[in-house]
């Protein structure tokens, strides 16, 4: 019998995970790259940068490179050798992330009882993005900030559902306008739900709930997927990763709640995990995965040099998408 062709392989690494505290102020941002490339493309874009860095160097990071001016000009020349599509990347504004968790995880079971999908005419982003504009614009900026504080701290079972629900009604008392009020009451009317995913992560049903790497990674290969077919996928070392991967590979078995009637979509890979050093695509995962992260950041919370402008005419189309607030990036 004819041997199986060898699957391609997509190698993959993040930037700035902070795992479940979304709201860790040093690192405002999370990115996700997937590098598709052959091994002897890979390994002389490597390889000229190596070459222009000192060989004291056992691994080129890209925080490292990007800290300096021949980094920055040896990461800008591999960037330009990269083939048209052979990078797709995936970011997460962290802070964003925490409210778009409280419509998913609080409020769209709420919603469902009730006969309504949230999911099926993205209701579910447009509740986030409103709750983030009336919480950040139309109510007290420091109750909105204790709102993700305490709900961060709830789903890592650090606060009580008295405590989130004090913090809802706190920042609903502060928003002037009545109107925009009520949307936090809708907050407050799914105190049971929140009673009930509370039992639920303390028996330790829910792990992971905030942490940004397995949504991400779930739209990053299921683009790969959609062109390439069933591919190998090669992570960096990750324990999250590791711990959701039965999760990831069954979750063609599940209903799509933005499509009734249909599965989600398979991603069309198999997980495997391999040390950066051992790979060059993962090695350029890495340095795309950091360009994207510093760019979004700039744009996030502003700050950030001329490079990281600079990046973006680079990082923005390997973008496939993210969760991130209503802003110019969409």
């Amino acid at each position: 019998m004819p041997s199986e062709p060898t699957r391609p392989a997509v190698y993959v690494d993040e930037s700035a995970n902070s795992g479940q505290n979304l709201l860790d102020p040093h690192q405002p941002v999370f990115t996700l790259a997937g590098v598709h490339l052959p091994d002897e493309v890979a390994a002389a874009i490597v390889d000229e940068v190596r070459a222009q860095l000192p060989r004291n160097i056992k691994e080129p990071k890209y925080t490292s490179m990007a800290g300096s001016t021949g980094g920055r000009k040896a990461l800008t020349k591999a960037f330009s050798q990269l083939p048209e599509g052979s990078v797709r990347t995936y970011l997460v504004d962290k802070r964003f992330m925490v409210i778009t968790k409280l419509v998913d995880v609080v409020m769209e079971p709420m919603a469902h009882r009730d006969g309504h999908n949230l999911y099926e005419g993205k209701e579910n982003r447009g509740l986030a993005d409103l709750l983030h504009m009336v919480g950040s614009v139309f109510g007290d900026a420091d109750a909105y900030d204790q709102l993700l504080l305490t709900f961060v701290g709830w789903i890592r079972q650090k606060a009580t559902t008295d405590e989130l629900f004090a913090a809802v009604a706190a920042l609903k008392a502060s928003v002037g306008n009545e109107e925009f009020a009520e949307w936090l009451e809708m907050v407050e009317y799914c105190r049971p739900v929140a009673d009930e995913v509370a039992a639920d992560i303390a028996a330790g049903r829910q792990q992971d709930e905030l942490d940004p790497a397995i949504p991400s990674l779930y739209c990053l290969a299921t683009t790969f997927g959609a062109t390439l077919g069933r591919f190998r996928l090669v992570h960096d070392d990750s324990k999250v990763v590791d711990r959701n991967s039965t999760r990831l590979h069954t979750v063609h078995l599940f209903p799509d709640p933005a499509r009734p009637g249909q599965f989600m979509d398979p991603i069309m890979g198999d997980i495997e995990f391999a040390d950066s050093k051992a790979h060059p695509q993962l090695q350029l995962a890495d340095w795309a995965a950091g360009a994207t992260r510093q760019w979004a950041q700039h744009l996030a919370v502003g700050g950030g040099d001329r490079f990281s402008q600079e990046l973006e005419s680079v990082a923005r189309p390997w973008l496939i998408g993210g969760i991130w607030p209503p802003t110019s990036l969409d």
